[in-house]
């Protein structure tokens, strides 16, 4: 029973950071009548009130990764949040992709309408 549990866990997927990232396009994205930099500004905010760490960042190319760790309910999720200007200067796309750490997570939370909402929340302030 071990071994057969222990084949189980090891043959499913995990993700990464570099997985959420690559998810670009599949995620779901707002438009913010706000401009680039100032929905850049409140993303770490919103991620450390919703309970997300903010690893790093990449505002050339437009990108904001986060994790959360191993938690009661969860193994942990990967998120990469997408900042991109949309047609005119006070109007900006964001997309949060959030892939949990195990497949078989069936407990993880996806993050993504929460990490939106909470963005909608600061911005309004």
């Amino acid at each position: 029973m071990f071994m057969l549990l222990l084949a189980l866990v090891l043959s499913t997927g995990c993700s990464t950071l570099a997985d959420a990232r690559a998810g670009k396009g599949s995620g779901p994205s707002r438009v913010y009548s706000a401009p680039f930099d100032k929905v850049w500004a409140v993303i770490p905010t919103a991620l450390k009130e919703v309970g997300i760490d903010y690893v790093g960042e990449n505002k050339q190319e437009g990108y904001i990764l986060a994790q959360r760790g191993v938690s009661f309910a969860s193994y942990g999720e990967n998120v990469a949040i997408f900042v991109e200007q949309d047609g005119d200067i006070v109007k900006t796309r964001v997309e949060v992709v959030s892939k949990k750490s195990m497949s078989t997570n069936i407990f993880a939370p996806n993050w993504a309408e929460p990490i939106l909402n909470k963005i909608d929340e600061k911005l309004r302030k």
